[in-house]
């Protein structure tokens, strides 16, 4: 049998999974972001401001998806300060159909001060109580909470957060961590945690890999400290909707990049066959001592092909990274030895 992973022959749409405006601290609006980020060849963003779920329908058209989300923070005490001293959890949520924005749960007293902040308070739609205490203590309650009302769960930049693997380790209805975000790297964190999915792998948790900007736009943008256009996720959806991207991402029908680009990924009897951009080097890695790699041939500078007999790997997961000339990567989802992904 023959599995297809991605093919240059469906719709794939390159989206930021991560992005603040003006709605909580991020420096431009939503409209100015669409613009921005158009121009560079994006079809989505993710509008996932602190705190606030913001639907923005006014910006959607053929060719764009302001898709709608929120980022919430738990810290290890109920202290304000403790971000900077303790491990935290930063958590995107996700809501499967369009215009679903009521949350599971609301603190009004984490939204910013000022007028603006005020109004959005005042505008949130809740199930419950305005009182919901997020903490490290009852991360799994807050998840439940917004997977019960139909949101994908995505773990944001663990490097940044200061966490280690048991941290998230027995954690249920995640479907996604970021690999990569590129606000943490450009302000000088090591935010490439493909180390940290492989623990999280090898441990039993079917969990996809993002990678993201994390955009707030304070500096210029040719600065070193620009934190837009650094990391993307390219999905393989039907359709430019909030309805058909998010089971695009559920079922990991989609790759991480920092810059190079998949083209084909297939399967069939064990052999996998790669097709991408131009790239210094392909290699499979997965839960056991079993990687393989392919390297330009003597004389070529770059390879944009490659097959891979997987025998040795499975029982178990393989997954695919490809990187640039220029040091820039990009991950394929894990597969195993058994139909479909989106077990988690």
């Amino acid at each position: 049998m023959k599995t297809v992973f991605i093919s240059d022959e469906q719709p794939i749409y390159k989206a930021n999974l991560h992005c603040h405006s003006t709605f909580s601290d991020g420096r431009r609006t939503p409209a100015q972001l669409k613009e921005l980020y158009q121009a560079e060849g994006y079809s989505i963003v993710a509008y996932t401001d602190h705190e606030v779920l913001v639907d923005h329908p006014e910006l959607n058209d053929e060719n764009f998806l302001a898709m709608l989300g929120i980022e919430v923070g738990a810290n290890r005490q109920d202290d304000p300060r403790s971000w900077r001293t303790n491990a935290t959890f930063h958590i995107n949520f996700f809501p499967r159909k369009s215009g679903q924005d009521t949350m599971p749960c609301f603190n009004p007293k984490k939204v910013k001060f000022g007028k603006m902040f005020e109004e959005l308070r005042q505008s949130q739609k809740y199930i419950g109580t305005p009182d919901y205490q997020a903490t490290y203590s009852n991360i799994q309650d807050l998840i439940d909470r917004y997977y019960n009302e139909g949101f994908l769960v995505q773990i944001n930049h663990p490097t940044w957060s200061v966490q280690t693997t048991a941290d998230y380790t027995g954690l249920k209805h995640v479907f996604a961590m970021e690999l990569y975000n590129h606000g943490c790297w450009v302000e000088g964190w090591e935010e490439d945690n493909s180390h940290v999915w492989d623990d999280l792998l090898r441990q039993g948790m079917h969990i996809f890999g993002t990678a993201c900007d994390d955009n707030h736009n304070g500096h210029p943008q040719d600065s070193r400290h620009w934190d837009s256009f650094g990391g993307f996720t390219m999905i393989q959806a039907k359709a430019l909707t909030q309805e058909a991207v998010t089971e695009a991402l559920e079922y990991g029908n989609f790759y991480a990049s920092t810059g190079p680009l998949f083209h084909n990924i297939t399967l069939e009897d064990n052999t996998l066959k790669v097709h991408c951009s131009p790239v210094d080097k392909i290699y499979i890695t997965g839960q056991y001592r079993s990687a393989k790699v392919a390297y330009p041939e003597p004389g070529q500078n770059t390879l944009s092909e490659a097959t891979f007999d997987l025998s040795g790997f499975f029982p178990g997961y393989a997954r695919v990274t490809i990187v640039d000339q220029f040091g820039k990567q990009a991950w394929s989802q894990p597969f195993y030895n058994f139909p479909g992904n989106g077990n988690y």
